[in-house]
């Protein structure tokens, strides 16, 4: 028998071989279930196509034929740990695309577009979606190599029919000499805690916690950053929680905790008011019931929260307090009825505000809006009657800026943040002198316009002048700012962050 049949009747016999057990390459830990390839759009009511632009709002691109590929890992991983790609080739085995095409990100139970989920949990299937190039669909007979691993081990799968032994792939190392190893399970350190409002608008709040990367124990932490999200259920917040990558405001005010050893506790927002209006736009029976309502509420996120803090040991004061828009909204009521949970806020773009209590003023304010959003006539309302009962307030209204996220706002607000940090040891001076009765001198008639209690907000460095977008020392304030018009900003920093425009 010459050398070339000889040849031919081994690569025979290996095909046999594998055709025995299936057309994948399987891997003990990752594994591809099954590859199907869609036309035309499914009758089942699968739409990875779906987008929802706005709150309320829904659409469908374009539909594209696609693979759907179904895997699984044999224990819980982190999805960014991991890769999955498809090549495609021609009859010949011609790879028809440089690059490999990735997973076509789709609503995994939330208005965000994802790839993948953020855990594959042990042994729990898994749909991934490649869209096929239009270049690769007008060639007859071509087949893709789909492959699911990490840098260490992989499985593939070729799709209509073959074996992955008969094309070339970068991962092919991956596949037929995986690296055995024993992988840990990754556990998800998110916390989740149902609090009863006992209030059929909200019946319940779902609280999220999370502590820094590595801690184990929570009373070390240096604080607690509290989040309130706009999501459309209960796994987006969590998702959101879970993904400090994201390139989005989210993702920098998750990376500032992680900084900072900061515990995250999150949850959703609930629209349990009229978003297009002020408490002094109300009548008075409205504005009464939805007070009643969201003390309700807020009773109840502070139960949560106290007993989160007796399970897990993280602290219960001075929590740092974010939130964008309705979430802004839902932030700054809550602030306003527990203001001894908070050390400061950051809200931006609120539109709609609730009545200042005299008790909040212990709070540190940082409102960002912009001078054409629908509320920014509403802010300037809520900025003035702040400033009377003495709230230690930071405000600015971006120019040109609408209902949307902003550099600027996102900037101002960490360094707000960091500066309330440095005033830990201040505030609670402060209020133990409060509470020993060491305050103003009662005898003598208090100021009409009460002061902050910082120290550089009674004497800032800087005066912004809101309307005009322009910084002056503090001193030349008084002939150059309207006192209308001013608003205090404690230190360069944030008064540079104020005044630029990116």
């Amino acid at each position: 028998m010459s050398r070339s049949i000889r040849k031919r009747v081994s690569l025979f016999f290996f095909a046999l071989s594998v055709a025995a057990h299936g057309m994948a390459q399987t891997h003990e830990f990752f594994k591809i279930n099954a590859v199907k390839f869609v036309s035309s759009p499914p009758s089942s009511g699968e739409n990875i196509f779906k987008r929802v632009p706005a709150p309320g709002k829904t659409i469908s691109l374009p539909f594209e034929p696609y693979l759907k590929v179904t895997v699984k890992t044999g224990d819980r991983i982190r999805a960014l740990t991991l890769y999955a790609k498809a090549y495609y080739f021609d009859r010949a085995g011609k790879q028809m695309i440089d690059k490999a095409e990735k997973p076509f990100p789709f609503l995994r139970g939330s208005t965000t577009p994802h790839a993948m989920p953020v855990f594959f949990e042990k042994n729990k299937a898994e749909a991934l979606y490649f869209v096929v190039p239009r270049n690769v669909l007008a060639i007859p007979e071509w087949r893709a190599v789909v492959v699911f691993g990490d840098t260490l081990a992989a499985t593939a799968t070729v799709f209509p029919s073959g074996f992955p032994g008969m094309f070339d792939f970068p991962e092919r190392t991956q596949v037929d000499k995986p690296v055995k190893v024993r992988r840990e399970a990754v556990t998800d350190p998110v916390v989740e805690y149902v609090v009863k409002t006992g209030n059929a608008r909200q019946p319940q709040i779902t609280l999220f916690m999370r502590p820094p990367v590595g801690m184990t124990d929570m009373s070390q932490a240096d604080g607690v950053l509290a989040i309130c999200l706009l999501a459309n259920s209960v796994e987006e917040v969590k998702r959101r929680l879970q993904q400090a990558d994201a390139m989005d405001e989210v993702g920098g005010i998750l990376r500032f905790a992680g900084k900072r050893k900061l515990v995250i506790v999150c949850w959703g927002s609930r629209s349990l008011w009229d978003p297009r209006k002020n408490w002094d736009e109300l009548d008075r029976d409205t504005a009464k019931q939805l007070d009643a309502t969201f003390n309700d509420v807020a009773d109840a996120w502070a139960r949560g929260t106290e007993n989160l803090s007796r399970r897990y040991g993280m602290p219960n004061r001075d929590f740092l307090l974010w939130g964008v828009s309705g979430a802004a909204q839902y932030a700054q009521r809550l602030a306003l009825r527990k203001p001894h949970y908070f050390l400061a806020l950051h809200a931006h773009i609120p539109s709609s505000f609730d009545k200042p209590s005299s008790a909040a003023s212990r709070v540190l304010w940082c409102l960002t809006t912009g001078e054409n959003e629908s509320g920014y006539e509403r802010s300037l309302r809520f900025l003035t009657e702040c400033r009377a009962m003495g709230y230690p307030i930071l405000y600015k209204a971006i120019p040109g800026l609408g209902h949307a996220g902003h550099p600027v706002a996102d900037r101002l607000g960490l360094a707000f943040f960091d500066y309330a940090l440095s005033l830990r040891e201040e505030k609670r001076d402060h209020e133990e002198s409060n509470a020993k009765g060491k305050g103003y001198d009662r005898r003598v008639q208090p100021p009409a316009v009460k002061l902050p209690w910082p120290a550089t907000f009674k004497e800032p460095e800087f005066i912004g002048d809101v309307v005009n977008q322009q910084v002056f020392r503090a001193e030349e304030a008084a002939e150059n700012v309207p006192e209308g018009f001013r608003v205090s900003i404690p230190t360069k920093k944030l008064a540079d962050i104020w005044m630029s425009e990116k």
